[in-house]
């Protein structure tokens, strides 16, 4: 049982790509949850909808490769190019002319794209935990990714090789990075339910993609420039305790784009599900701040 049902849901078809949507609530401005890594769908945002949707409208939908969305296999269905043009197309399916954006993790990545690429859309952005090139990788995390490892202890989980063999062991492990809050079963839970509706072989092509030149983030070079070229309003939520990316990326991307930094003490990499309460009255406030002219 939901605690609130979409008051409008459907799909939209993009490159051949079947991408299931969901629309709450009305007013203004619209609130556009975005989809993060295919390792979950948009029930990431469960505790954010039924009471956000009674102050705003509230559009999400599952990214590629998990939810009611297909499952290509191909690594070019899965650039974050491709999430964020999918975002564009919601928005053109849903009559939104313009809105603010989550993102969450990897989806700071599409957060970004869209701001950058999509002013007279996009009011302004939220990033929760982003995926970001600023601050400094978590040292446990430095683990080659397409070689054979003697060891299976830890991060050495989260390689190629043994995702194939081992995909539920690593979808464990994980999911207790992700919630590494005390107190989180439900949320771990809730986490490999997610994980198991999609495979090992869809997350290895989200990880084997190459980025499009019409990505403008895709040169690293040019990140500063990029980040400093996003023009809206922006807050930066991140746990001190992230142990899947580091809190020092998200200061980062707030440094580079002028944002707001909320640092979320003693949370760790999912905020929005262990300190709801704290992140949708930011979000809230956020919104209420950015006052967008017109829902449509």
């Amino acid at each position: 049982m939901r605690a609130r049902e979409p008051d409008r849901s459907g799909y939209v078809k993009r490159d051949g790509i079947s991408v299931y949507y969901e629309v709450f609530g009305e007013g203004s401005p619209t609130l556009f949850f975005l989809p993060t890594w295919s390792l979950v769908h948009s029930r990431i945002w469960k505790a954010q909808i039924p009471y956000l949707a009674r102050h705003f409208r509230v559009l999400t939908f599952d990214g590629r490769g998990n939810g009611r969305s297909d499952r290509p296999i191909d690594p070019k269905a899965y650039t974050r190019q491709a999430f964020a043009e999918d975002a564009i197309a919601v928005m053109d399916e849903t009559d939104t002319a313009e809105a603010i954006v989550v993102g969450y993790s990897a989806a700071g990545q599409d957060a970004a794209i869209l701001a950058y690429g999509y002013p007279q859309r996009i009011r302004g952005a939220v990033f929760i935990g982003p995926v970001s090139p600023f601050g400094e990788p978590i040292p446990e995390r430095l683990i080659a990714w397409d070689e054979k490892l003697e060891s299976t202890e830890g991060w050495a989980k989260h390689n190629r090789h043994y995702w194939l063999t081992n995909y539920a062991d690593w979808l464990s492990f994980f999911a207790s990075k992700i919630v590494s809050d005390p107190h989180s079963t439900k949320q771990i839970e809730d986490i490999i339910e997610w994980g198991r509706q999609t495979t090992a072989e869809i997350l290895i092509a989200t990880y084997e993609c190459d980025e499009p030149s019409s990505n403008p983030f895709a040169d690293s070079a040019k990140a500063d420039e990029c980040y400093a070229g996003i023009t809206c309003p922006v807050l930066v939520i991140h746990g001190s305790d992230d142990a899947v990316i580091s809190h020092s990326r998200g200061a980062g991307l707030a440094h580079a784009t002028g944002g707001a930094l909320l640092t979320i003490e003693g949370s760790g990499h999912c905020p929005q599900a262990r300190d709801p309460v704290k992140i949708n009255l930011a979000v809230r406030d956020f919104a209420e701040s950015v006052q967008p002219t017109s829902r449509h």
